[in-house]
Order: structure tokens, then C-alpha cells, then sequence
């Protein structure tokens, strides 16, 4: 009887996460949280949309939002964005931190551009156009360089 139990559970579970891998559904611009429309709007309002993409999680959800110059603008269930990386250009420097644009002006960098940056609970992280990977602490100190 035990391992009947066992087993029930073990296949529980082994659905369940299968089916939370994969929830992404398609949304249209108007369905994602007010805060991440207005951002989207103020940003990035000279771009095409490709998709957009709702990944419900047990709390909330998280939005994506691909642009067809391969744009990807990442939210949170509050509609706060968490991610931007542009392929081909610099994120917007009104979203790039002063202590941050500073630091990459001021250093080694001056001729690159930030990418990709993403916001954490206690981190920032930033990706050149070199390539070069920069994260700095909530107090805007560079804890990691990597190539």
C-alpha cells in the first residue's frame, strides 16, 4: 500500500511540473498590466510587434513582449519590467541606472553600449556590446566581470 501512495505521488508531481514548464500563452499588447504598457509605450512605441506572451506562474503571472528587430522586453506580475535586451542597439538610457552608465563611461568601456540589462531583487546585471558581462550590488558596486 505504501508504494501505491508512492507512486501516486511521484506521478502527481511529475504532471504537475510538467504542465507548469509550459503555460506560455499568446496575449495581445492591451492584456498586460497597465505599468508595463505605459513603459512599453514611452520606450519602445517605434518598434513591431512580434508577440507577446503570458507565462502564468502559481502567483501572478510574467509577461514577454518580442519585437520583430529581436527586442525582448521581460515584466513582472506587477507590469515592473525585469529584463531588456536589444540584439542589434542600446537599451534605452533612461532605464540604465546613472551609477551604472557612469561606470561603464568612466571605465575600460567607453565605446561600448549596454545590450541586455536585467534587474534582480539584490542585483543589477549588464551585458556590453562587446559582449562583456558586468553585475553590480543593489548599492551599484561591481561584485563580478565576466568575459
Amino acid at each position: 500500500m505504501k508504494k501505491f501512495f508512492f507512486a501516486a505521488a511521484l506521478l502527481f508531481a511529475g504532471i504537475t511540473a510538467s504542465q507548469a514548464d509550459n503555460n506560455d500563452r499568446p496575449i495581445t499588447l492591451d492584456k498586460l498590466p497597465a505599468a508595463a504598457q505605459s513603459f512599453l509605450k514611452s520606450h519602445f512605441a517605434d518598434l513591431t510587434l512580434a508577440y507577446a506572451v503570458e507565462d502564468p506562474k502559481w502567483v501572478g503571472s510574467e509577461y514577454e513582449v518580442t519585437y520583430t528587430d529581436r527586442t525582448e522586453v521581460d515584466f513582472r506580475s506587477n507590469g515592473e519590467w525585469s529584463s531588456v535586451e536589444r540584439k542589434y542597439a542600446a537599451v534605452p538610457s533612461a532605464i540604465v541606472p546613472k551609477q551604472i552608465a557612469d561606470y561603464v563611461a568612466k571605465s575600460n568601456y567607453p565605446n561600448q553600449y549596454v545590450r541586455k540589462i536585467e534587474r534582480k531583487t539584490y542585483s543589477w546585471e549588464i551585458e556590453l556590446s562587446n559582449g562583456l558581462e558586468i553585475e553590480f550590488d543593489k548599492n551599484f558596486q561591481v561584485i563580478d566581470i565576466d568575459d
